[in-house]
């Protein structure tokens, strides 16, 4: 029995169709380049979102060899069109859409971690929010607001009580990832950049849905420090120390004086005998 072709998913569909090198041209089987949409949506993932071929494979719901064979067939049709002239036609294949374009869609809020213009790296730490309200694809209103504290709970209470539907970030850690998810709030990490750009990628669907983690315990751990809440990296002990090197000398030092002590009660014994 002949194995059944799971659908793909592609989550945006190309603005056009249909491209030529010469604006009149007669379309015939033998010279037109067919991309299958699940082809394109592979190349749209890793050539043009810069993916990993893991991630574009958890994406589609597909395998990541799937996702390998899709993108090179792909980049081998798109190959053959550039170097031959050829018009490139996009139809067909074996699919399912979940379409992150929103475009037609109703009003909605989305919020990006913010400084300075720029996508802010991290959303534990973020100073700023720049919260779009975004109604049929167009941008009807934009705000910069303060955060009111660090810490991925202060922050997600903070987007849930502006009703914001998703947000954009740099890194996020796991924690910050599941109460996003619990409070129904959609997760575009790992962007980068002018702010405004990220928004707009969004609104035309061309904003790959992470959805996950991409910032270890670590990595979170430092962050937290900077507001003065204690821990290992960059951070002045009371001895003197930095960072996580600082604890264990301590550890050392204190080691160090309880043998000492220990010396000196021998010390002691031996005189009194």
């Amino acid at each position: 029995m002949a194995r059944k072709i799971s659908n793909k998913i592609v989550r945006a569909k190309p603005r056009y169709t249909m491209f030529s090198p010469v604006e009149d041209f007669n379309i015939a089987s033998d010279s037109t380049i067919h991309l299958l949409l699940e082809e394109w949506e592979s190349f749209r993932l890793v050539d043009y979102l810069g993916l990993s071929q893991q991630e574009a494979s958890e994406s589609m719901d597909v395998s990541r060899q799937t996702v390998q064979t899709l993108l090179q067939s792909a980049r081998k049709k798109v190959s053959r069109a550039i170097v031959e002239s050829l018009p490139i036609i996009i139809e067909g294949g074996n699919y399912s859409t979940k379409i992150e374009n929103i475009e037609g869609m109703n009003k909605m809020k989305v919020a990006i971690t913010y400084e300075n213009n720029q996508v802010f790296p991290h959303f534990g730490r973020t100073p700023n929010f720049k919260i779009y309200e975004i109604e049929n694809g167009n941008i009807i209103k934009q705000e910069i607001v303060q955060t009111p504290a660090s810490g991925h709970g202060a922050l997600v209470d903070f987007l849930v009580e502006n009703n914001v539907n998703a947000l954009i970030c740099g890194g996020i850690g796991g924690g910050a990832v599941n109460a996003l998810q619990e409070a129904g709030i959609t997760i575009y990490s790992g962007a980068s950049g002018e702010a405004d750009a990220q928004v707009n990628s969004f609104i035309k669907g061309q904003l790959p849905l992470t959805g996950k983690a991409n910032c270890n315990h670590h990595h979170e751990h430092n962050h937290q420090h900077k507001h003065g809440e204690g821990g290992c990296h960059n951070h002045k002990h009371h001895h003197g120390e930095e960072g996580c090197h600082g604890h264990g000398q301590r550890k050392d030092n204190r080691q160090e004086h309880r043998h000492e002590r220990r010396s000196e009660r021998m010390r002691n014994c031996n005189k009194n005998k």
